[in-house]
């Protein structure tokens, strides 16, 4: 007869292995980010700072190929929009595009010409087992009065890296559209005086997209899109913006 003793260990020990194997495979789908630092100083100035998903896994690889195609798409100034295939070739095309503009425009400029400035940066702001939200800005000077800033929230589903849409987050638009129109409202009579805002159209739009942090859903204006002419940004908590979640 087999000794009952003997089994019951071997029985913990395949428990045991069972369960570090599943947690080490839940462990590997756990997304891990590092960062992509590239700074250049020459006759421009281009700053990058984005976040990278470590591993060659296609969630990886799909997260990684929209980030540097925003950061790519920032970064391609000339009249054509041409954008090339890596960052580092698009830095070296905002050159290019500088030195030839500064070339022509040195004839008849009695002054010297400002260099061209490009700043992005990317931060992870939100990441669960269910999503990764992360937020890139880009600030671009080509020698105007102004830069042109670009601030835009990307959602990922954290196993497949698709890109999230409304749609995909909110179960009921219409109706998390009335409560955005509620804190909309309760920002502009709270953070500003009437004489502050800029005539506008009264009708209220949705934001292209949302934002998620440790503290609620984000919600942002840009000053297009601002009746104060300026960015305009508050936060939803999750204890009202649940019930309209898919995730």
């Amino acid at each position: 007869m087999f000794n009952s003793f003997a089994i019951k260990p071997l029985k913990y020990i395949l428990i045991l292995a069972l369960s570090i194997s599943v947690y080490s495979c839940k462990e590997e789908t756990t997304l891990s980010f590092a960062s992509t630092a590239i700074i250049t100083n020459n006759e421009t100035v281009v700053e990058v700072n984005i976040p990278k998903a470590k591993g060659d896994t296609e969630a990886a690889k799909a997260i990684n190929a929209t980030l540097e195609n925003y950061t790519n798409t920032a970064l391609a100034v000339d009249s054509a929009g041409t954008i090339q295939p890596t960052i580092e070739e698009n830095i070296t095309a905002f050159n290019t595009s500088y030195s030839r503009f500064k070339t022509e425009i040195g004839k008849t400029l009695l002054t010297d010409l400002p260099s061209w400035e490009a700043l992005i940066d990317g931060e992870i702001i939100y990441q669960n087992e269910s999503i990764i939200c992360i937020v890139m800005n880009s600030s671009i000077n080509t020698g105007g009065a102004q830069g042109i800033f670009n601030m835009k929230f990307f959602n990922f589903d954290a196993a497949t890296g698709k890109e999230l849409k409304t749609e995909d987050l909110i179960n009921d638009i219409e109706a998390f559209t009335t409560v955005v129109k509620k804190y909309y409202d309760k920002e502009l009579e709270t953070g500003y005086k009437a004489t502050d805002l800029e005539p506008y159209n009264e009708s209220f739009s949705f934001p292209e997209n949302l934002g998620f942090s440790e503290d609620g859903v984000i919600i942002f204006y840009d000053r297009l899109n601002s009746p104060s002419n300026d960015p305009l940004e508050f936060t939803i908590p999750y204890t009202v913006a649940n019930r309209y979640l898919k995730f």
